[in-house]
């Protein structure tokens, strides 16, 4: 019997998303930087190092390709712990319906009389 697949959380689904669209960034990112560098033509008709140059060098040391490396570290790494979050949780939800079954299993066992040695006195009943 194959255990039924575990369905998804809103929460969780939202946090992937969130961490598939920083990678999807990061990942244009690196492309735009790598084009960048290596466009063949002259620097006029090179737009995305002019842009590099216009915007992103104004307030960051890094060009296109370090930022798309950060951020598809941080969307890697993000997903990473949202992963390992929610698999405790799950976890932590797989022991607990265990112990509630197993308490049900219990409630539901029927005592049965144990054989037991008699004792003294009850030995001395019966031969009286």
């Amino acid at each position: 019997m194959a255990a039924s697949p575990k369905k998804l959380s809103n929460k969780e689904i939202a946090w992937y998303v969130i961490a598939s669209l920083i990678g999807i960034l990061g990942l244009v990112f690196l492309v735009f930087g790598i084009i960048g560098a290596n466009f063949p033509g002259a620097f006029e008709d090179n737009w995305i190092a002019a842009s590099e140059n216009v915007w992103l060098k104004n307030w960051s040391p890094f060009g296109y390709r370090w930022w798309g490396v950060i951020l598809v570290a941080v969307a890697a790494a993000l997903a990473i712990i949202v992963l390992t979050v929610f698999a405790k949780e799950g976890d932590r939800d797989t022991e607990r319906a265990l112990r509630r079954q197993q308490r049900l299993a219990m409630s539901n066992v029927v005592e049965e009389p144990k054989d037991e040695l008699p004792s003294p006195k009850a030995e001395e009943e019966q031969k009286a």
